[in-house]
């Protein structure tokens, strides 16, 4: 259900099956758009060792490059194979996104401080319980899954609760509640930093894993921007990556009074977090 959102079968997204005239009209909307750069475009034909009708059928869409063309395409815009099959604005999004990623990792060291590794950290589905903002005798609880990228880096996608989006004027769509995030390795446990997609919030923090000898729970502490006065204890629980499980378990996201959660959980905030 809204874990199968996520992502698709086999844990990879899959795009709907377009028309070969769809992928080159992508394709010809694209070299419309980066040959705008260009002062003449006569002069980009000749940079590119195209002729000139043949690079007029590319951007009418009624024709494909051959691959040492594209490759000289792409090295003269400076883009890749991508521009083929994806909107270039998706493309702009993503490097951007891929450069934030890099330059952070630069502050690491070494890219093998977001190199986690299945047996420290599984990837699926996990329960983030913490303080409410909004009542402190009550508890948050939202999904997120854990899955690592090709190069290893252990990526969060997630969503707030609905009942906590409306609280702060976010709305019930699902884009304007998706955060996402990556996890880096430290030396006693992890640490974090996760975004929302829409909205400037940002949340950071770390945790460690066995609480209390339970290998399903991982404790820890976060500061938010929306409240940076002082860190708050969070809680995180590894499910089951199955449907029953994902059906039995949704009734705990939300924001609930911390005696309707099980003991060991309640346990955590009345120590950690207790009310006053």
């Amino acid at each position: 259900m809204f874990f199968n959102r996520m992502q698709s079968e086999g844990g990879h997204d899959v795009k709907q099956d377009v028309s070969p005239a769809q992928l080159r009209h992508v394709f010809g909307e694209n070299l419309t758009r980066l040959s705008e750069r260009a002062t003449s475009v006569s002069q980009l034909c000749r940079d590119l060792g195209i002729n000139r009708t043949q690079f007029n059928r590319y951007l009418k869409a009624e024709a494909f490059p051959r691959p040492d063309v594209l490759y000289r395409i792409c090295q003269y815009f400076d883009v890749d194979a991508r521009i083929l099959l994806d909107p270039l604005d998706s493309l702009t999004s993503q490097a951007q996104k891929g450069a934030a990623v890099r330059e952070l990792s630069g502050f690491l060291g070494a890219l093998s401080e977001v190199g986690v590794s299945p047996a420290e950290l599984p990837d699926g589905p996990y329960l983030y319980y913490r303080v409410s903002y909004f009542d402190a005798s009550a508890l948050s609880c939202h999904l997120f899954t854990l899955k690592r990228d090709q190069m290893g880096v252990m990526q969060i996608s997630g969503f707030i609760s609905r009942i906590a989006s409306e609280r702060v004027g976010f709305g019930k769509a699902m884009p304007m509640r998706r955060y996402r995030g990556i996890v880096f390795r430290q030396m006693l446990g992890f640490s974090f930093i996760s975004a929302m997609d829409r909205v400037p919030l940002m949340n950071l923090g770390g945790f460690e894993p066995n609480y209390l000898g339970n290998p399903r729970f991982l404790f820890g502490s976060a500061i938010s921007t929306q409240d940076v006065r002082a860190p708050s204890p969070l809680l995180l629980e590894r499910l089951e990556p199955s449907l029953a499980v994902m059906i039995r378990r949704r009734h705990d996201i939300g924001i609930h009074p911390r005696r309707g959660f099980p003991a060991l959980v309640r346990g955590y905030f009345d120590k950690h977090a207790p009310m006053r």
